[in-house]
Parts: structure tokens; sequence; C-alpha cells
């Protein structure tokens, strides 16, 4: 078993690559004799690795709107009740740039 680590990556994922026996050594036999060995190649995620996708997985399942808070909004527009924070807003944009200066 060969393990792959990648030295760069800041979530420590390891994964481990088994070949298939007719990769392993060409010069031997199949692993059965009609030649139609059942052997396959295997990647063994780390538990890091296997929550690491799970989290993903979920993360993609999320919706990319949040339409309570859309309708919610359209419905203040149209009663005229939708109230826009001029300051809040400038506030967040020096906020955003500041940080963006800090990266």
């Amino acid at each position: 078993m060969v393990n792959i680590i990648d030295r760069n990556s800041t979530a420590g994922i390891t994964a481990g690559v088994t070949p298939s026996s007719k990769f392993r050594n060409k010069r031997s036999a199949p692993a059965n004799a009609s030649g139609t060995g059942s052997a396959e190649d295997r990647v063994l995620l780390s538990p890091m690795a296997r929550d690491i996708q799970s989290a993903m997985n979920q993360f993609q399942e999320l919706d990319d709107v949040r339409n309570d808070k859309v309708t919610q909004i359209k419905q203040q527009i149209a009663d005229g009740s939708y109230q826009i924070d001029a300051e809040k807003i400038a506030r967040n944009i020096v906020n955003e740039s500041l940080f963006n200066e800090l990266l």
C-alpha cells in the first residue's frame, strides 16, 4: 500500500492506494486461469478525509438562496416598509475593504 500525503495541505488528508494485482507485476500470471481476475484498485480515505467529504456533501446540498428572506424583503418592498440603513451599508463596505487589505 502506498500512502499519499500532500505536505502542502493544511487538512492533513491521507489516502492509501492499493493497485490491483494485474498492475503489481506485469510478468505475473492472471488471478485465475481464464485471465479475468477480480482485483480492483482501491482508495482508502483517512477518517478526517471522510469527515471533510461528508461536510462538503452537506454543504453542497444547501440552497444558494434563502427563499424565506427573499419573500420577506419582497413583501416589505411591496408594502413600502422596507428600510435601507445607509450607515450599515457604508460600515460594511469599509470593514470589507480593510479586511481585504489585511489579506
